[in-house]
């Protein structure tokens, strides 16, 4: 019987110095550790999604999303709108309540290779 295939992964790369990367000083100066862990709580969540990306128009998961990173719905809001501005996630698909962050999909792509199959691509 064949493994089912699936697009999410256990585990993705968080660098030693990744605090000393441009997101998170500027997500940690305006949000202090909130901006941190909400970061890399978003990132784990989008690694362990199904394709990788979040549909925020599900109340459900936008709540949960609330919940696992400590924040409220206001500061939420705020932080992705930071990080449209940082580029670290998707603008369009933002401003469509999903949540694609193109970084984490290519950092996690040899995952895919060695799966020998395509990464997951951005939604449409």
């Amino acid at each position: 019987m064949a493994r089912t295939q699936k697009d999410t992964v256990n585990y993705f790369p968080h660098d030693a110095n990744a605090c000393g990367s441009d997101t998170l000083t500027v997500l940690q100066g305006r949000f202090g550790n909130d901006g941190y862990a909400f970061w890399f709580k978003l990132l784990e969540k989008l690694a362990s999604t199904d394709g990788h990306y979040l549909d925020c128009n599900n109340s459900k998961k936008w709540q949960l999303l609330l919940v696992k990173t400590g924040v409220n719905e206001l500061t939420g809001v705020e932080i992705m709108d930071l990080l449209v501005e940082m580029k670290a996630v998707d603008k369009d698909l933002w401003d469509s309540k999903l949540i694609w962050c193109q970084n984490l999909v290519d950092n996690i792509s040899e995952v895919y290779k060695n799966r020998r199959r395509e990464t997951p691509q951005k939604p449409v």
